[in-house]
């Protein structure tokens, strides 16, 4: 079928994807890429249906910890998110955990980041990667061996 000079129908290179002979094999390093753009892919189009964390409550506990970032109440505002609702799995608020300066919330904040990095390869970027490298420099051992675990 292939050997003649004629295209092959569509139903044909589909047949030939589903038996595995079509195209090259793509390098680990392609594939890596392409899982990658896939799992974004996924999370974007998934936030685009889903409610964030806690339905209405959530959105207001989250509302409030973004208001009080940069005022002395802000480790209150995350005390009361993280009893609300746990951990925030939502990288911009825990930037924003790690700046209220409980050691507690802290923690919690860095393993579930270890927890992400382990299951989808979190990609720390930006002002949360300056914060986790920082706290990987901390006298505290518990936050400095938690925060060079997820840079190495």
């Amino acid at each position: 079928m292939a050997e003649d000079d004629r295209k092959l129908t569509y139903s044909e290179r589909d047949r030939l994807r589903r038996e595995g002979g079509g195209g090259r094999p793509k390098s680990g390093r392609a594939r890596a890429l392409d899982e990658k753009r896939s799992r974004e892919a996924l999370q974007a189009a998934d936030s685009l249906f889903t409610d964030d964390r806690g339905g209405q409550e959530g959105k207001a506990l989250a509302a409030a910890v973004r208001a009080a970032h940069g005022t002395s109440g802000l480790a209150a505002a995350c005390r009361a998110y993280f009893d609300a609702l746990g951990t925030p799995t939502n990288l911009e608020l825990a930037s924003i955990f790690l700046d209220a300066g409980d050691k507690a919330l802290s923690v919690a904040v860095l393993d579930e980041l270890l927890r992400q990095k382990g299951a989808d390869g979190l990609a720390l970027e930006g002002g949360l990667k300056r914060q986790v490298r920082i706290l990987s420099e901390d006298f505290d051992d518990d936050l400095a061996s938690r925060a060079e675990e997820i840079l190495e």
